[in-house]
C-alpha cells in the first residue's frame, strides 16, 4: 500500500508541474514585451517589422528592419522563435534573433549578436 501512495504522489507532482509549465508558456505578446525590455526594440503586432535605435557618436537614428526569414515553433512547453531581419535602408545589414521561451521567460540561444 505504501508503494501505491508514493507512486500516486509522484504522478500527481509530475502532472501538476506539467500543467503549470503549459499554462506559463510564453506567447507572441510576451515575445514583443521581452524584445522591448531586453533590447529596447519596438515591433509591430506580429514583430515582422522591428525598429532599433542606433547610436554613433552624437547621432541617434532609428533603423527599421523587416522580417526576411525565420521560424516560429510553438510547442506544448516551449515557444521557439528564430528570425532574421534585413534593414530597409541597407539590405546587407542583417540582424538575427534566436530565442526559446520556457515557463514565462525567454532565453537567447546565440549570444554572439549585438542585438
Amino acid at each position: 500500500m505504501n508503494k501505491r501512495w508514493t507512486f500516486l504522489f509522484v504522478v500527481a507532482v509530475v502532472v501538476t508541474l506539467s500543467i503549470v509549465t503549459i499554462l506559463n508558456r510564453p506567447t507572441e505578446k510576451d515575445f514583443k514585451k521581452w524584445l522591448q525590455e531586453e533590447y529596447m526594440i519596438d515591433c509591430n503586432e506580429d514583430c515582422s517589422i522591428i525598429e532599433v535605435e542606433s547610436v554613433s557618436g552624437d547621432i541617434t537614428e532609428r533603423i527599421k528592419f523587416t522580417d526576411a526569414s525565420g521560424t516560429y515553433s510553438p510547442g506544448i512547453f516551449t515557444l521557439r522563435i528564430n528570425r532574421q531581419y534585413k534593414s530597409l535602408d541597407d539590405p546587407l545589414q542583417i540582424k538575427q534573433i534566436d530565442v526559446i521561451g520556457f515557463n514565462g521567460r525567454f532565453y537567447p540561444l546565440h549570444n554572439n549578436d549585438e542585438f
